[in-house]
C-alpha cells in the first residue's frame, strides 16, 4: 500500500469520526438549549442555539435551533436579533411548514416596534385558525396611535380590504373640526366598509338606512267633505305645496328613493296632534315637514326632541324653533343669521353715510331688526328710524320718505322780505304786499335729504320692500337699500328694472333660479299634472317649496340615513333640488346667504367689498 493511499484512509477515518462526534455535539447542544428554552432560561438557551444556527441548513436540528433562537431572543428583550433570525429562517427554509408561524412572529415584532406597514404585510400572510383572534388585536394595536389622516389614507390605499384601517381613518376625520372633514371620503368609507359613524347626537349611535322612509307633512289643509270647501281648498297654498311634494315623490322614485308621505291636517290645533302622539302612531316617522302654526309647532317640536325625529319648518325664520333641539331645522335662514349677514354687508359698504332706517313687520321680524340695529350701532352707525310697519300699512314707509312739510324760512331771509315790504309801504306804493303768507315758508321732505344712508327691511313681506323702493326712487338724494331676497321672484310685483336702477342689495334667502333646467323641468311636470302654473308665494308655502324640500331632504335620507345630519353637518354646502344651495354646517338653519343684486334683469351674486 502506497503512502498516499495510507494517508487518504487515515484522513477519511478521521473525518468520519469527527462528523460522528460533531453530530453527537449538535444533538447535545440542541437538547441542552431546548431544555433551557422550556425552562424559560432564554438567554442561556440562546448561547446553546447560537453555534448551531450557522451550520449546514440540511440538518433539521439546525432549522429548529434557528427558530427557537429567534423566539428566545424576543423573550430576552432583543427584538432586533429576533426579527433578523426569523427573516433568516424564511430565507433559508422557504418551504418549511412553520412559515405562517414565522410570518405571525414577524407581524407581532413589527407591531412591537411600531412598523405598521410590516404588521399588515406579514399578518395578512397568516391563515391559521389559531391566530385568528390575535391578528385583529395586533393590527388594532399597531394603528392605535396613528392620528395623521394622510398616513391612514396611504395605509388604506396599500391595504384596501382592511376595515380596521377604514374605521380608524373615519374616526380620525370625524374628530376634526367639521370644516376640515372630507365628507365624500366618509361617504365612501361608510358605503364600502358598512361603517356606523358617531353622530355626536345625544342618544344616537347610528343613522339607519331604510328601503322606504316615512315623512309626515303637517300642514293646515282644512280638508272637508262639502264640495264648496273642497273647491276653495284647491286654491289654498297648502294644496299647492302638497302638489309640489307629489311631483317630488315621482322624481325621487325615478332616482330609486322611496318616500311614503303621511299628511296630517293641523287646522284642528294641538289637541288632535297630542292625541296622535299619545297613541304612538307618529313614532314610525323618519322626518317631519311642518307644522307652521305656533301651537302646532310647539307640540311637534317637543315630540321631535323627545322621540329624536328630525323636523323641518318650511316657512319660518324664527330661531327659537331650533334652539336646544338638535333634531329641528329651518328651511330658511333664521332671523339671527339674516341680521348678522346683512350687518356684515352694511358695515363694509354703507360707510359714507352711517345713518340708517330699519323697518320690520311685527313680532316675527323684530329679532332680525333688533339684532341688526345692535350690530351696526356697535360699528358707529346710527339707526335714527326704527319702526314697525304692518304689511297692510306699508305705504307708511313711502309716505315717511316722500311726504313734505312746511318749514319757516331762515329768519334773516324773512327779515329782509319784511323790510322790503316796509320800504315799499313807506314809499306810498299801493301794492306793497308783494309777499304772501306762503312765501315765508318752504316745503321740504320730512326725512331731510342726505339724512339717511340706507334702509334695511327686516321683513320678508314684498309690500314693505315695494314701499321702501318706491320711496327711495322718489327722493332727490341717494339712499341705499338692503333686505332679504325671499320675496324676489319672477312672480313678484317688484320691477327688476327698478331694482337695478336703485342698485338694491339683497341677502340671499333660498333663492330659486327660474332660468335653470331643474325649475323648467319642475314647471313642465306641474303644468302637465295639474293644468296650471305653479305660483310663488311671499310668506306661505307653495309648490316650489314642497318640491324643493321633499326632493332635497329625500336625497339626504337616502344618502345618509334617518339622521342625515351625519352628512349635512360636514359639508360646506349641498345643492337643493330647486334652491341654489343649503349650508347647515354650523347651525340648523340654512346659512347659505349670498349677497345679491339685479343686473340685466337677472339676479346675480354681488361681492362684499
Amino acid at each position: 500500500m502506497g503512502i498516499a493511499r495510507k494517508y487518504f484512509l487515515v484522513v477519511t477515518l478521521f473525518v468520519v469520526c469527527l462528523f460522528q462526534a460533531f453530530s453527537q455535539d449538535v444533538r447535545a447542544l440542541f437538547d441542552e438549549g431546548k431544555t433551557l428554552f422550556d425552562n424559560k432560561q432564554y438567554a442561556l438557551a440562546m448561547a446553546k442555539f447560537a453555534p448551531l444556527t450557522s451550520l449546514d441548513k440540511s440538518n433539521d436540528l439546525v432549522k429548529y435551533a434557528s427558530y427557537y433562537y429567534a423566539i428566545a431572543a424576543h423573550e430576552s428583550g432583543d427584538n432586533v436579533t429576533s426579527k433578523n433570525m426569523f427573516l433568516q429562517v424564511l430565507n433559508k427554509y422557504p418551504d418549511w411548514n412553520v412559515k405562517e408561524d414565522v410570518h405571525y412572529w414577524l407581524g407581532f415584532l413589527a407591531t412591537e416596534r411600531g412598523d405598521v406597514n410590516s404588521t399588515f404585510k406579514y399578518l395578512n400572510l397568516v391563515n391559521q385558525e389559531r391566530y385568528a383572534q390575535n391578528i385583529p388585536e395586533l393590527k388594532s394595536k399597531a394603528i392605535s396611535s396613528i392620528s395623521d389622516i394622510e398616513e391612514l389614507k396611504s395605509l388604506l390605499l396599500a391595504y384596501p380590504n382592511e376595515e380596521l384601517l377604514a374605521s380608524r381613518l373615519a374616526n380620525e376625520m370625524l374628530s376634526l373640526d367639521v370644516s376640515e372633514q372630507d365628507i365624500d371620503l366618509l361617504d365612501e368609507l361608510q358605503s364600502k366598509y358598512d361603517l356606523k359613524f358617531d353622530l355626536s347626537l345625544e342618544g344616537i349611535k347610528s343613522s339607519p338606512k331604510k328601503a322606504v322612509y316615512n315623512v309626515g307633512l303637517f300642514l293646515p289643509y282644512s280638508f272637508r267633505t262639502d264640495s264648496a270647501r273642497l273647491v276653495r281648498s284647491m286654491s289654498n297654498w297648502t294644496t299647492r305645496m302638497y302638489q309640489g311634494v307629489q311631483i317630488g315623490l315621482e322624481k325621487l322614485a325615478d332616482e330609486g328613493v322611496n318616500i311614503n308621505v303621511v299628511t296630517v291636517d293641523t287646522r284642528d290645533g294641538e289637541f288632535r296632534l297630542q292625541d296622535m302622539i299619545n297613541s304612538g302612531e307618529l313614532e314610525e316617522l323618519d322626518l317631519i315637514v311642518g307644522p307652521v302654526t305656533q301651537s302646532a309647532v310647539q307640540t311637534m317640536s317637543a315630540f321631535s326632541k323627545e322621540k329624536k325625529v328630525n323636523i323641518i319648518n318650511p316657512l319660518s325664520s324664527n330661531g327659537d324653533i331650533i334652539k336646544d333641539n338638535p333634531f329641528a331645522f329651518l328651511y330658511y335662514p333664521s332671523n339671527e343669521s339674516l341680521a348678522i349677514r346683512a350687518a356684515e354687508y352694511a358695515k363694509a359698504n354703507f360707510t359714507k353715510n352711517k345713518n340708517a332706517a330699519v323697518f320690520y313687520s311685527g313680532f316675527a321680524d323684530y329679532s332680525r331688526a333688533e339684532l341688526y340695529k345692535q350690530i351696526i350701532e356697535k360699528d358707529s352707525f346710527n339707526v335714527s328710524i326704527f319702526q314697525e310697519v304692518r304689511p297692510n300699512e306699508s305705504v307708511k314707509i313711502h309716505q315717511l320718505f316722500t311726504d313734505e312739510e312746511e318749514v319757516d324760512k331762515d329768519s334773516t331771509v324773512v327779515a329782509e322780505m319784511i323790510a322790503e315790504m316796509d320800504s315799499l309801504r313807506e314809499a306810498g306804493v299801493d301794492d306793497w304786499e308783494i309777499y304772501s303768507e306762503r312765501d315765508f315758508v318752504y316745503d321740504t321732505l320730512k326725512v331731510l335729504p342726505d339724512s339717511i344712508g340706507h334702509i334695511f327691511i327686516a321683513s320678508d313681506y314684498s309690500s314693505l320692500a315695494s314701499s321702501a323702493l318706491s320711496a327711495i326712487e322718489g327722493r332727490p338724494d341717494t339712499v341705499e337699500y338692503l333686505s332679504s331676497s325671499r320675496f324676489l321672484t319672477t312672480e313678484s310685483s317688484v320691477s327688476f328694472d327698478q331694482l337695478e336702477r336703485l342698485n338694491a342689495t339683497f341677502i340671499g334667502s333660498n333663492l330659486i333660479d327660474y332660468t335653470s333646467e331643474d325649475v323648467k323641468e319642475f314647471r313642465e311636470q306641474y303644468v302637465s299634472k295639474y293644468l296650471t302654473n305653479p305660483v310663488r308665494e311671499d310668506r306661505l308655502g307653495d309648490a316650489y317649496i314642497g318640491y324643493d324640500i321633499i326632493v332635497t331632504f329625500g336625497r339626504l335620507l337616502s344618502q345618509y340615513g334617518k339622521y342625515f345630519q351625519v352628512g349635512l353637518k360636514r359639508k360646506d354646502s349641498i345643492e337643493g333640488a330647486l334652491t341654489d344651495q343649503f349650508n347647515y354646517k354650523l347651525s340648523n338653519d340654512n346659512r347659505f346667504i349670498p349677497f345679491l343684486r339685479v343686473k340685466d334683469a337677472i339676479v346675480v351674486t354681488r361681492e362684499n367689498h
